[in-house]
């Protein structure tokens, strides 16, 4: 049997310093927001009383911890509401940012390969970071029409790194 002919192809790739930079940075950024956010959901969960039992060991003036803070005495109703629901809060931050900044930061880094335009490329590797800071801020704030906002600056411009993207790569 003979083996089928296969053909290597090279490519040389160049990238754009600066948008190597713009990206570099914006990921940093996103890295920072995000351990930011997961420290605030470990501290909120902390006052909720939703730790695993065992960290009671480590925050005793914390009180009981069981998971759910089902076992947590508040020294009031209104206590227990407020923690609560700043629990929630956060961890709807971190939802958001799982639904969100993996896809992103894939687009950030897979465009940049291959970007038609570098100046819309930074814009928006840049825009993506602020945009997912300021929808966070917004949320830990309770700020709208600003959440909406800051989502909706992430959105559109993941979709331009994407189109951007794409339009770089079909004219290679």
């Amino acid at each position: 049997k003979s083996k089928p002919k296969t053909h290597t192809m090279m490519t040389t790739v160049s990238v754009d310093s600066m948008a190597l930079k713009v990206a570099m940075l914006s990921t940093s950024v996103l890295l920072l927001k995000m351990n930011y956010s997961n420290m605030m959901t470990g501290y909120h969960r902390i006052s909720a009383g939703g730790r695993p039992p065992e960290d009671a060991k480590l925050f005793p003036k914390s009180g009981v911890q069981d998971f759910s803070g089902d076992s947590k005495v508040f020294k009031t109703p209104e206590k227990e509401k407020l923690m609560k629901a700043k629990l929630t809060r956060a961890l709807r931050i971190v939802a958001n940012d799982l639904e969100n900044i993996p896809i992103g930061l894939i687009t950030i880094w897979g465009s940049l390969f291959c970007c038609y335009s570098v100046n819309a490329h930074m814009a928006c590797a840049a825009g993506f970071a602020l945009g997912r800071v300021l929808h966070t801020v917004s949320y830990e704030l309770e700020l709208q029409p600003h959440r909406a906002i800051g989502w909706g600056i992430g959105i559109s411009t993941s979709c331009l790194l994407a189109c951007n993207g794409v339009v770089g790569a079909l004219l290679l």
